[in-house]
Parts: C-alpha cells; sequence; structure tokens
C-alpha cells in the first residue's frame, strides 16, 4: 500500500483523477481517497498537521504491514525554476534545527535538494534549498509506520525570488502537480518495488511452521527461531533439512543445532 499525504486539496486533485482514487470517507477527520494499492490523505497546512494526518491515516489503514508513504506538494525555492520537481535528500525543521536525511531511492527520476520546513511561508529565500511548511512534521511521523527508505517528499517548486508566492493560486497549484503526474508514477512504482522486497524479507521463513508444530517452543524461543531461519535462508537459500534436528526432544536442542549449523556454514560473496 501507498500512502500519498499532501497538504491542499489543490495538490490532491490531479493524484485522484491520475490514479483513479475514490471519493472522501464520509465523517474522517481528513479528506481521504484511495483505491486497492494507495490511499490519500489531505492534511492542511503545516507540519503539525501533517504530522497529525499521518498518525491517523496510519490507524485507520494500519492492516497494511511495510507500507510506502510519499508527501507531495509545492515548494519555494532560492534557484530552481518553478515547474521543477525534486525529492527531499535532507529535511531539516527550521524550528527546532533537527534534520533528517530520507535514503536516496534506486532509479530515482529527479534529483535531490535539501528541504526547510519553515512556520509560514518563505519571502527572502536565504539559502539555496527547497521550502515547504509539511515535510518536518509528514516525515518522522511516517518513519514511525514504516521504514526510512519507504518514506519519501516529492516537491514541485512553485516560487522563488522571479515569481513569489503571493501569485500561487490552487489553479496554479494543480498544473504545477499535474506536470509532474509521470514523475510521480514513477516514484510510486519504485516505492512499490522496495516495499515488496522489504515485505519479503520481513516474511515468516516457510519452515517457521512446520517448525513450531512439531516443537513446543516459548514466545522467546519463538523469536530467536525466526532470526535463525532467516540467517540460514540469507546463507543457504534452502529449507531446513536436517537429520539430525528430528532427533531432538526438545525445542532448546532444535534452536542449539541449527545455531551450530549457521554458523559452520561459509559466507559466499557474489
Amino acid at each position: 500500500m501507498i500512502h500519498l499525504v499532501t497538504a491542499l486539496p489543490a495538490e490532491a486533485r490531479p493524484l485522484v483523477r491520475h490514479f483513479g482514487l475514490g471519493g472522501r470517507q464520509a465523517g474522517a477527520p481528513y479528506p481521504l481517497y484511495r483505491n486497492n494499492a494507495m490511499v490519500l490523505v489531505v492534511s492542511g497546512p503545516g507540519k503539525v498537521n501533517a504530522a497529525a494526518a499521518c498518525a491517523w491515516l496510519q490507524t485507520v489503514d494500519s492492516g497494511h504491514a511495510h507500507s510506502a508513504w510519499l508527501n507531495i506538494g509545492i515548494a519555494g525555492h532560492a534557484s530552481l525554476a518553478t515547474g521543477t520537481g525534486v525529492v527531499a535528500h535532507r529535511i531539516t525543521d527550521t524550528a527546532t534545527g533537527k534534520s533528517w536525511y530520507p535514503p536516496r531511492l534506486p532509479g530515482q527520476p529527479v534529483p535531490g535538494s535539501c528541504l526547510r520546513t519553515v512556520e509560514r511561508p518563505e519571502l527572502r529565500y536565504r539559502d539555496d534549498t527547497l521550502y515547504d511548511m509539511e515535510a518536518a512534521g509528514f516525515y518522522p511521523t511516517a518513519c514511525c509506520c514504516s521504514t526510512a527508505e519507504l518514506v519519501q517528499s516529492f516537491k514541485v517548486v512553485s516560487d522563488n525570488p522571479a515569481h513569489p508566492a503571493a501569485g500561487i493560486t490552487a489553479k496554479y497549484c494543480e498544473q504545477l502537480i499535474g506536470d509532474q503526474l509521470a514523475t510521480i508514477a514513477a516514484l510510486t512504482e519504485i516505492l512499490q518495488s522496495l516495499q515488496g522486497k522489504y515485505a519479503a524479507w520481513h516474511a515468516p521463513h516457510p519452515d517457521l511452521d512446520r517448525l513450531t508444530q512439531q516443537w513446543h517452543f516459548t514466545v522467546t524461543q519463538r523469536h530467536q527461531l525466526a532470526a535463525l531461519l532467516k540467517r540460514w535462508h540469507a546463507l543457504t537459500q534452502q529449507p531446513v533439512m536436517l537429520d539430525a534436528l528430528y532427533r531432538q526432544r526438545q525445542a532448546a536442542g532444535v534452536l542449539h543445532l541449527l545455531e551450530q549449523q549457521i554458523n559452520t556454514m561459509p559466507v559466499v560473496l557474489a
């Protein structure tokens, strides 16, 4: 599942049309649109609203483990031309000075830039960086719901010294996002691919149920078994087939034998 977060309805409208997202949910505290693979929430402007909307969305859509999160919106910049799409590779909250560093996506279709989240629209563009009002609320909150690689912020430059923020209208904002739909679609495809790989890596080993049915494992022992089976799979890519394993009477013996076998396996570097 891809979670999209925008601040403004104008940012959301092209996404709703392009991805075929269903109508807003009645009675919800935020406008919510969805299809089978994607859900979009409109948070309202500001980092507090962005954080609150992310937290709420996680509660109503918590059944999807290892989801990807993508913040999409407009931002100012000191030198980039309006209409330029950029992925944030460093997000700084100007109010606190705290920074986060989203990992670069493989095959990322647009360049990265530093981004500063401000309390009100930036008019002076003091630094050669992106300026928005939501990313510093979105990013740390979404990272509590997923892994950092699956949390990204994509911004379209809406204003710069030659085109001040005072000239931004809803129609102009909608056009900026609409012109970047191909890039946004590419980003969602990359995130979906990463999400699938991450879910596969964290999926239980196929032998976990078989072994836990044959021996009684405590909760702690089951966690130990799952970790050992992941190591086994990483080293062999094969099911666990050990004659000595089935001569063990208790779960502790199974764990000990597995660990012994794993520790003697060579590590082959591709």
